[in-house]
């Protein structure tokens, strides 16, 4: 995480929180013990704080009642993160990353802290975050050369398959896969960008998903019927009304009644 750089130590009531912050560390100040060791009451702890907080030298996770943290601990925890992280990488580098769950579980940090920590990691691109998992961002998963195997297999199902959109079950069907190899194969090539995958259980090849998109947002139409979106597709209802919720999602579409808007992208500036 970015430090802000800070300037010289203050004292008095100021010193006197950031002492208690750095006493208290990973643990974080409540509202009633900062009130015991400053000696001022809510709103005027509220102010010093949030000067304190624009210096660099403390966080603060809540406003009422007040819950903060030294900037010291939490730029500890983050390379306690980081560290942990980068040692379940090296252990398991098929693996897409280490379950939140389980950070939780080897750091004493309460949750508001944690969640920050984890929150500003990601925002400065050091981490990223994919459902409940956590991977450095210059990750990248290794396969055995087997599994290798099994990937282009997955991948040249979706791309050549005789629909452009599967079901889950006839991609484990056809490579005889077992529910766990699936779930593990299908979310490297999600990593990868060569697949994307819908609530329905529906797996779909990227660069044709790509590539209606394209082809959507050159139309010179703002309106988009099922009718014609079947058409475009070749696809029946059955799948069409599950890609349209994925491009619902994706921001590609608005529904819009009966029949969804194509929503343009935004001219670069």
């Amino acid at each position: 995480m970015p430090k802000r750089e800070m300037s010289v130590e203050p004292g008095g009531e100021a010193g006197a929180l950031i002492g208690l912050a750095r006493e208290n560390g990973l643990q974080g100040v409540r509202e009633s013990q900062a009130k015991l060791r400053v000696g001022l009451e809510h709103d005027d702890l509220v102010a010093l704080a949030q000067r304190q907080e624009e210096e660099g030298r403390i966080r603060i996770l809540a406003f009422f009642p007040l819950f903060l943290i030294a900037r010291s601990s939490l730029d500890f925890l983050a390379g306690k993160i980081v560290a942990i992280i980068s040692k379940h990488h090296a252990a398991h580098p098929e693996e897409r990353g280490l379950a939140l769950d389980k950070l939780r579980h080897r750091l004493e940090a309460p949750p508001k802290v944690l969640a920050l920590a984890v929150r500003l990691l990601a925002h400065d691109g050091t981490l990223r975050q994919e459902g409940p998992s956590l991977a450095l961002s210059v990750f990248k998963r290794r396969l055995a050369p087997r599994d290798e195997q099994l990937l282009e297999a997955f991948e040249e199902r979706c791309r050549l398959g005789p629909a452009p959109v599967l079901a889950d079950e006839e991609i484990r069907a056809d490579l005889r896969l077992t529910p766990q190899k699936f779930e593990s194969l299908a979310a490297v090539l999600v990593d990868r960008n060569r697949i994307v995958r819908t609530k329905e259980g529906y797996i779909v090849a990227r660069p044709w998903l790509d590539g209606i998109v394209d082809r959507l947002r050159a139309a010179r139409k703002a309106e988009l019927k099922v009718s014609v979106f079947k058409d475009l597709t070749g696809l029946s209802r059955k799948y069409a009304i599950p890609l349209l919720e994925l491009l619902d999602e994706r921001g590609v579409t608005r529904r819009n009644g009966a029949s969804r808007d194509i929503v343009r992208e935004e001219p670069s500036s």
